[in-house]
């Protein structure tokens, strides 16, 4: 067994099966966001389109802690047709609401420096970013968190406890 071309196949790939059926999931919810969003004005930001389900945040980002609450929303990236083989690339924003507790944690572990303008997140969630808001970013806890494996921002306005992150190709670690 496992000499088959797909077993082949699966045993070179760089992604795990996790990450091929969040891929999976992801596209399915984004279809059915843009089926429930036909006949709406251009540029509107339908409701379909953001999540609030914390398992799979958490999961891909488990350094924010025990955030309070979460609004993401994702996309996949590239030529997404069926006759393209292989996995596609996806692109994920959110915004969470950390715990007083993991706010203080934060800013106590790492280095943060003031960044200027808003966050650069997915068009559905920009509705959801805090406005007026006094963001850091911090590199250390950039890099905790992608592990030098894919590209991510993070933004925290540790006033608001209001922590944004846009990443691609996140890598999910619990």
């Amino acid at each position: 067994m496992g000499t088959g071309p797909a077993s082949a196949a699966d045993a070179g790939a760089p992604w795990g099966p996790a990450l091929l059926r969040f891929a999976v999931s992801l596209c399915l919810v984004l279809a059915g966001a843009l089926v429930a969003g036909c006949g709406t004005d251009a540029g509107s930001t339908p409701e379909q389109d953001v999540r609030r389900d914390a398992k799979v945040i958490r999961q891909y980002f488990p350094e924010l802690g025990a955030f309070e609450e979460v609004v993401w929303t994702g996309e996949l990236l590239g030529d997404t047709r069926a006759a393209v083989p292989g996995p596609s690339d996806f692109r994920v924003s959110g915004m969470v609401r950390l715990t007083a507790s993991d706010t203080r944690r934060l800013r106590s572990e790492y280095t943060w420096r003031d960044a200027p303008g808003d966050p650069a997140v997915l068009a559905g969630l920009r509705p959801h970013v805090p406005g007026q808001a006094d963001w850091q970013t911090s590199e250390d806890f950039t890099a905790t968190v992608t592990e030098g494996r894919y590209a991510g921002t993070f933004h925290v306005d540790f006033r608001k406890n209001a922590l944004v992150f846009d990443a691609t190709n996140p890598r999910k670690k619990v």
